[in-house]
């Protein structure tokens, strides 16, 4: 039987007749190293430019709002928002030539969850 130790700093060996043998050696870190969280959660799950399009939408914006305030092409914010659409994130209604986006419930929900875990 293999035990790491965290207080013990060199190889032991527990010989028994009646029983598995037992190695204690010292584990190369005291404790499991645990990642930090990433700043963005959201930004690591979706890509940073669909999670910052999903921040701005619990407003309702047009494709060409959301262009100008990240700073992206209209063909781009259209097709991230199609992502997200399609992952039932946003809706999108169209009024004559323009085209709203806005948070579903599901959305809010995921920013709400993100708020949290930062």
């Amino acid at each position: 039987m293999l035990l790491p130790s965290v207080l013990w700093s060199r190889p032991l060996v527990a010989l028994y007749e009646d029983a598995p043998s037992v190695l204690i050696y010292p584990a190369v870190t005291p404790l499991p190293l645990l990642e930090e969280a990433p700043a963005d959660p959201l930004g690591v799950l979706l890509g940073r430019t669909r999670a910052a399009i999903l921040d701005l939408l619990p407003r309702e914006l047009s494709t060409s709002d959301i262009a100008k305030e990240l700073g992206i092409s209209k063909s781009s914010a259209s097709e991230h928002a199609k992502a997200l659409r399609d992952a039932r994130l946003i809706v999108t209604q169209r009024e004559g030539k323009a085209v709203w986006h806005s948070c579903t419930p599901l959305g809010l929900e995921l920013l709400r969850g993100a708020d949290t875990a930062g």
